[in-house]
């Protein structure tokens, strides 16, 4: 990591992502989407990104259980992250809130096929996918309240900490 600010966001990052993911919350409700959506923006080094995504989840993941989607819902958060990197910090808010919603809808259709097609909860006929969806939409609510709510929060704060002189951005991200 190439300097103190990089490493300061991270640990930041890193520990929101835990306390979100192992704190009691509203199901779907966590910081979790806008966080990593964030740090695809944020990150010069995408390596980075991806070890936030990896290891905040990895490690939750230990402290919770693991589960039969896993590589499923860590292929989705990776596109939280890939979408990030279409962004900067300083992106507009519609190009944020586009973002997130593209991510939240992903995450969605990608994830209740996963346990349509591999849980056996739901009967493998078109019916049962759609009642998969449809048993799914609290969750999407949820998720996408949040993934907007606090993807906005992350690029909004991280703005004002730039424009404060808190936080200096590598000049290629800014």
């Amino acid at each position: 990591m190439k300097n103190k600010n990089t490493i300061l966001v991270f640990l930041a990052l890193f520990t929101l992502v835990l306390l979100s993911r192992l704190t009691a919350h509203t199901w779907g409700f966590t910081l979790v989407g806008g966080a990593f959506l964030f740090a695809g923006a944020y990150f010069q080094d995408k390596k980075i990104a991806m070890a936030l995504m990896l290891s905040s989840m990895l490690v939750t993941d230990a402290i919770i259980g693991f589960h039969s989607e896993l590589i499923v819902v860590y292929f989705c958060y990776a596109l939280f992250v890939g979408l990030g990197y279409l962004l900067t910090v300083n992106s507009d808010r519609f190009k944020i809130i586009a973002g997130s919603l593209v991510a939240s809808v992903l995450f969605y259709l990608i994830t209740n096929f996963a346990v349509w097609y591999g849980s056996g909860i739901y009967p493998a006929t078109a019916a049962g996918l759609i009642e998969s969806y449809v048993m799914a939409i609290p969750f999407f609510r949820n998720q996408l309240i949040s993934d907007i709510l606090f993807s906005f929060a992350f690029f909004e704060v991280a703005k004002a900490l730039v424009k404060h002189r808190v936080l200096v951005l590598e000049k290629s991200r800014i």
